[in-house]
């Protein structure tokens, strides 16, 4: 299957969901939303952490300071410390999901933004969560490194306290003790150990990296979220459109366009049944060279699949008969005016006149009849004024092929017909199948396939 015929088969047949689905959300939420006040942004920026290495990785880099940043600023612990101190009743979910973090560039500076209704109150939860992540970020970053440090800087001043006396003893006079001499050799190669380790820890507590606030919140211009949401409203809307259409078209599969079907089918697209008197003409023409291509002198319409319209049908015989006839429609039991009593042409009841009747046999239906010219058959002009003479003049016998809509054929006469699919601008599989089943059954040939422009509606 082709893209093109994928998407005309979508649009083609789900025009009007699509335009819905599109246009209600739009709709929808411009209503909803253009009633509210768009909130304020204060933005600030955070220098989240000052080491080179953390930008070096690049985008990946940055959104681990973004992800880090974000996890401090939307903890409920550090909402409800920042709520508290500013003295802001609102509650830290809604808090959270106010606040924003975006990265800028490859840095390590990012964003922080939250919205409020008031601005002041926008500006000083910024300020004042920026500070709380600051502060987190370090302790995350350093806390461990200063607390070894503190625990280094106990352990030497109590080793330092013990080195003292233990050098007294040891070097006491007459008589050294040589155990506090001993241990004084001990004490010292730990202190040693100590201050090794503590000099280390210093070099990692520097290249650790400080955040900082870089600058303080400041609030931004404010825009009017009301367009953009609804074209996303309207986008998802649309999606979700194609969407039901697939599975639609899963379960009951459509063909696209005439041409298509006729291809489908394998025969000719023989013309346009609602294009003006010109195509009609031409559509005639073309009908009568199938059938007889096909040797048939008879030609039933088949809708795909269900009965077609009376005028449809009418036009489409009349095409068929020549210029020089014209529809005229019936009324049983009466007799047209001019026709000598016989009702010739009046209700389709001569043996060799096309009659067609849309509503299946019986007095009561409505009926189309084709006047034409065979025989000593009088010939219905389309001139207002036909002479008498005219009239009583016989008209040369032409071989004709007798058009009937499927419902008026007689399944038990042994003459072969002629069938014509007739298709709108979309057809199901199941109406093409329809007509499959109905050609194999019969042993009629497929002539070919007439187009509307519009719908049938039988």
């Amino acid at each position: 299957m082709e893209i093109d015929e994928v998407a005309a088969r979508v649009v083609r047949s789900y025009w009007a969901l699509l335009l819905a689905m599109t246009v209600l959300p739009l709709l929808l939420v411009g209503v909803v939303m253009s009633g509210q006040e768009p909130p304020y942004v204060a933005q600030s920026r955070l220098q989240a952490s000052s080491r080179a290495t953390d930008a070096a990785p690049g985008d990946a880099g940055v959104s681990i300071v973004v992800s880090q940043v974000k996890a401090f600023a939307t903890s409920e612990n550090l909402l409800r410390e920042v709520l508290g101190q500013q003295k802001v009743n609102r509650p830290p979910v809604k808090v959270a999901k106010a606040i924003e973090v975006t990265g800028l560039g490859t840095s390590t500076v990012v964003q922080l933004s939250v919205k409020d209704a008031d601005p002041g109150v926008a500006r000083r939860l910024t300020d004042a969560i920026g500070a709380a992540v600051v502060k987190e970020i370090n302790e995350s970053n350093q806390g461990t490194i200063k607390q070894q440090m503190d625990d280094i800087d106990k352990r030497v001043r109590a080793l330092e306290k013990k080195l003292g006396p233990l050098s007294r003893r040891a070097g006491a006079q007459p008589n050294p003790d040589i155990g506090a001499a001993n241990e004084r050799e001990r004490v010292q190669a730990e202190l040693t150990d100590l201050r090794s380790n503590r000099s280390d820890l210093q070099t990692q507590l520097s290249q650790s990296g400080t955040a900082s606030v870089v600058q303080p919140a400041v609030l931004a211009p404010r825009t009017n979220p009301v367009v953009m949401m609804a074209a996303i409203a309207g986008l998802v809307g649309l999606i979700g459109g194609i969407l039901i259409a697939v599975v639609t078209e899963m379960v009951r599969p459509t063909i696209p366009g005439q041409r298509r079907v006729a291809r489908r089918l394998g025969v000719p697209l023989l013309g346009w049944a609602d294009k003006g008197p010109a195509r009609l003409a031409d559509l005639g023409r073309r009908i009568r060279l199938a059938a007889k291509k096909e040797g048939v002198g008879r030609v039933t319409l088949v809708g795909a699949p269900g009965p077609l319209p009376a005028e449809l049908v009418s036009s489409i015989a009349a095409a068929v008969y020549g210029d020089e006839t014209k529809v005229v429609k019936a009324r049983p039991g009466r007799a047209r005016p001019g026709d000598g009593g016989e009702g010739e042409g009046a209700a389709g009841e001569r043996p060799d006149g096309p009659s067609l009747n849309s509503g299946g046999p019986g007095g009561g239906a409505k009926s189309t009849s084709v006047v034409r010219a065979g025989g000593t058959a009088v010939m219905a002009k389309k001139s207002a004024e036909v002479s008498p003479s005219e009239v009583t003049q016989p008209v040369p016998l032409r071989q004709l092929c007798h058009v009937h809509a499927f419902e008026d054929i007689d399944p038990g006469s042994d003459e072969e017909v002629g069938v014509v699919v007739v298709v709108g601008p979309v057809t199901r599989v199941s109406g093409l199948e329809t007509v499959r089943d109905l050609v194999t059954a019969s042993g009629w040939p497929l002539l070919g396939v007439v187009a509307t422009s519009r719908k049938i509606k039988g």
